[in-house]
């Protein structure tokens, strides 16, 4: 496993505090706007602040706000964790506490110089609870969760570790944003809306095809999840393990019923769980299989898969329509907000950004991966495999842009160029995972079929020879 040390800890949580810095300052519904105050006037503000009433509609942005400093609180332990001696371990809380807390009132301060930036008791201590989830997170995975995972992954299971995180994160995104009915008038409000929600299909209110994509994206979404339960279950059944599929499948539906903000539609049964299923069934089929070469086969339809690829790129984009607007147009259009990175993502609901954020990743990804089935093992490409993407998706920005009714989003190269380059990187290291997972269970389930004689002829044989 990769092993990160202190330095690195500490550059992580210097560039998530940057980041946490610029989405609490500078974006906002109008760009960066910065109003001076002097600072009595502003420490009088700051010591008047007090906690307000908040609907049910606001819990989504609390939430969001008690989540951000989780991770910067555990790349801070990370970095001053002493060690497993328990007055170092207290140390090391401390002076994470200590800083996270500074930190998040400092920037709640600064904030007051950023109108209209909303600073409440209820997002200070929401972001208060953040920092102490940080450190618990850190605490447990540091005792408990990474010497077990590091075990794993020295037995050769490092497929397992990779895609039980992916199951996590796939479960909580679609879970998304976590904002459980708390009180009579949340059921009431729920039930209201799953009457329309839960008949209705994805991509309401675009053509079919979109439709049919948005369908067939959750689908392959989901198989992952299958074949996590097929490598954590090996000796188990076919049977039981697609039937522990489609229950996982149902108990996240039934979850999603009691989630505000989230969309449990009743088609997602059969497409989920046919994509767990798939998982399911692709495990068990490359059971003692040889994958060792396979990728040369896959290779081969690459100049087939790349035009179908980027006509689906182009037709999720939204830019095959026959619409187009002037230079002139497109640029009066514009706002110079739009230039700001990730603003697109601030004037939307935290769910919904989390959405876009993901499926630009699924969109580009696929590059870093037809890459490396072009260039083969170790290669080196993912430097080639961003800038294709970053190329490949500052087009389409810019064919949004002369689009009427479609807004662009320049944040998206950016995304779309980490995204290809994991894949690249990514590519190797789980292609010899599924490799040692087709020989693992292939030599497991050998190991029981010559199990099954030797115990039948024990249970035949016993009272025969008595």
């Amino acid at each position: 496993m990769i092993a990160l040390r202190r330095n690195h800890f500490l550059a992580l949580a210097a560039l998530y505090a940057s980041a946490m810095v610029y989405m609490s300052l500078v974006l906002g519904p109008t760009g960066f706007h910065y109003v001076p105050l002097g600072f009595d006037e502003a420490w009088d503000k700051f010591l008047s602040v007090r906690f307000v009433s908040h609907g049910s509609n606001e819990r989504p942005d609390w939430i969001a706000n008690m989540l951000m400093p989780v991770p910067l609180a555990f790349f801070i332990n990370s970095t001053f964790g002493l060690g497993i001696v328990t007055g170092r371990r207290v140390t090391g809380i401390v002076v994470t506490l200590s800083v996270t807390i500074v930190f998040i009132l400092a920037i709640k301060y600064a904030q007051l110089f950023f109108p209209p930036r909303t600073v409440t008791l209820n997002y200070i201590t929401a972001q208060l609870i953040g920092a102490m989830l940080g450190v618990v997170a850190f605490q447990f995975s540091h005792t408990r969760l990474y010497p077990r995972l590091l075990r794993r992954f020295e037995n050769g299971d490092g497929l397992t570790i990779v895609l039980g995180a992916y199951t996590v994160f796939l479960i909580g995104y679609y879970l998304m944003p976590f904002d459980v009915t708390l009180s009579i008038g949340d059921l009431a409000a729920r039930a209201l809306e799953l009457f329309d929600i839960l008949f209705s299909v994805p991509g309401e209110g675009h053509n079919a095809t979109y439709r049919l994509l948005l369908v067939v994206a959750d689908t392959l979404t989901a198989i992952p999840l299958g074949m996590y339960l097929a490598v954590a279950g090996r000796e188990r059944t076919t049977r039981r393990l697609v039937w522990r599929a489609i229950g996982v499948v149902l108990l996240i539906f039934f979850a999603q019923l009691f989630i505000l903000g989230t969309e449990p539609f009743l088609v997602s049964l059969f497409y989920r769980g046919a994509g767990a299923i798939m998982g399911v069934l692709f495990i068990q089929r490359i059971k003692g299989k040889d994958l060792r070469k396979r990728h040369y086969y896959f290779s081969r339809y690459l100049p087939v898969a790349i035009p179908v690829y980027l006509l689906l790129a182009m037709f999720v984009s939204g830019i095959l329509s026959s619409q187009w607007w002037t230079l002139d147009e497109a640029t009066n259009a514009l706002e110079p907000r739009q230039f700001l990175p990730f603003w697109n993502f601030y004037i939307v609901s935290k769910a919904h950004a989390a959405q876009s954020l993901v499926v630009t990743a699924m969109i580009y990804a696929p590059i870093g991966v037809m890459v490396w089935l072009r260039r083969g093992f170790w290669s080196s490409g993912t430097k080639f495999s961003a800038s294709l993407a970053f190329s490949l998706s500052l087009a389409m920005e810019l064919a949004r842009m002369m689009k009427p009714g479609l807004r662009p989003d320049f944040s998206d190269p950016v995304i779309a160029a980490f995204a290809a380059g994991v894949a690249f990187k990514a590519m190797p290291f789980l292609w010899r995972m599924f490799e040692r997972e087709a020989a693992r269970s292939g030599t497991l389930d050998s190991y029981i079929a010559n199990l099954r004689p030797e115990t039948g002829a024990k249970t035949v044989g016993g009272p025969a020879s008595a």
